[in-house]
């Protein structure tokens, strides 16, 4: 009986002393898998914090696009109303001349000047408006760039210089990659971008602490250049390209706009290399310059390329969809469409200087593609336009406005 029971004894032994391990085993394995998945929601928590950032500056980013295209259409409006002013102030001084002074044509002209002159006002009073707010859009769109640098925040492209005390292996400098991790060795992936230095510091020593250290003391600091390299001048990257954020230039280097664009690291497919805006604060005022960089590095076109100095912002709009007016307008050409904007056939016209002499109103259409070759020729009767008689028609776009000629028989 005694010998039976210590063979039971010996058998339960046995069966603990493998069992034990086992469930040691599934325990480490569950609490892989419960660091493994911390660690993916850490990553989803820092690419949606990253994506928020970036969202913003693209809403700030439309806006002054938007603004500036405003600007243009004012501007040419002013000079539109101006010249149509001088016009019928030419006309009023001459009949004012005449004897006997024709009172139905000289009511006419007077109601023609008051008229000119009004909307030239209402044209001034909107262009100075709307500078105002390009001026306050841009100082927003400045401060959400470079405020990513003042407030630490690390973005994907960065190179971060990493300290750990117990550990000199794990010292050195590393990049932010698109994903928005680190790779540290032994340890792998470390989620940091969208955070600022002291949030990645307290990743890093958690990464290091759950797997390679008992105790970790962490310090990150944002390397002066790629690799080491010197840097001394900062350009801020906008828009379509695959690294936003700081572009620091090397020490002795004067960036210019073209090879600042070269050395960001590509653009998206979407970029339009023919918008780009050129954004800088000269005495208090937020400037903003568009360059078609486009034709500099194809060699076309009289401007060259420009200078750029520490605090710039360059940004790389996307396409925006476009419209052709064409015929018997004083400037033919192409207009940008804005994603708020409904433009109109007769507005497009007024846009490109309005019609010549000759030009025949009740004839005007829009030459709309359909697709698969097919198009449609949608009439614009501007004469029973103005009468009320009957509605504008929107544009859309790669739609072509044609306003035809009068021809005379006599």
């Amino acid at each position: 009986m005694k010998k039976s029971k210590l063979v039971i004894g010996t058998v339960l032994v046995l069966g603990m002393a493998v069992v034990l391990p086992a469930f040691g085993q599934v325990e480490g394995g569950l609490d892989k898998m419960e660091k493994e998945r911390r660690t993916l929601e850490e990553q989803k928590r820092a690419r949606e914090a990253a994506a928020e950032l970036m969202q913003s500056q693209q809403g700030l980013l439309r806006n002054v696009d938007r603004l500036q295209q405003r600007k243009t259409t004012l501007q040419r409006d002013v000079t539109y109303y101006k010249v149509k002013l001088e016009r019928a102030l030419k006309e009023l001084e001459m009949i004012q001349k005449m004897t006997p002074v024709d009172k139905e044509l000289l009511d006419s002209t007077q109601k023609d000047v008051a008229y000119y002159q009004g909307r030239l006002k209402v044209a001034q009073d909107d262009l100075e408006k709307n500078d105002a707010d390009l001026d306050a859009a841009s100082k927003a769109l400045r401060e959400a760039v470079t405020g990513t640098v003042k407030n630490k925040i690390i973005l994907p492209g960065q190179v971060l210089q990493l300290f750990v005390l117990e550990d000199e292996s794990f010292n050195g400098l590393y990049q932010v990659r698109n994903g928005g991790y680190v790779v540290l060795p032994r340890v792998g992936r470390v989620s940091v971008v969208g955070k600022d230095l002291t949030d990645a510091e307290k990743s890093v020593k958690a990464a290091l602490e759950s797997s390679q250290l008992k105790q970790a003391t962490v310090m990150l600091e944002s390397s002066a250049g790629v690799y080491g390299e010197e840097m001394t001048d900062v350009i801020y990257l906008a828009g379509e390209f695959k690294n936003t954020g700081p572009l620091r230039t090397p020490a002795g280097v004067q960036p210019t706009l073209v090879t600042t664009i070269l050395r960001a690291g590509g653009l998206t497919a979407s970029a339009d290399l023919t918008r780009v805006k050129l954004l800088r604060l000269e005495s208090g005022r937020a400037l903003v310059e568009e360059v078609n960089v486009q034709a500099i590095l194809d060699g076309n076109g009289l401007q060259s390329d420009l200078a750029l100095a520490s605090g710039d912002i360059v940004v790389v709009p996307s396409f925006a969809p476009v419209v052709y007016v064409t015929g018997n307008v004083k400037t033919p050409g192409v207009i940008r469409l804005s994603s708020d904007e409904d433009l109109t056939a007769y507005a497009a016209v007024l846009r490109c200087g309005g019609f010549a002499r000759f030009a025949k109103l009740s004839g005007v259409y829009v030459l709309r593609d359909r697709g698969a070759g097919e198009k449609v020729k949608i009439p614009v009767n501007i004469k029973e336009l103005q009468a009320g008689k009957r509605a504008d028609v929107i544009l859309q776009g790669k739609d072509i406005v044609v306003v035809p000629e009068r021809f005379f028989s006599f």
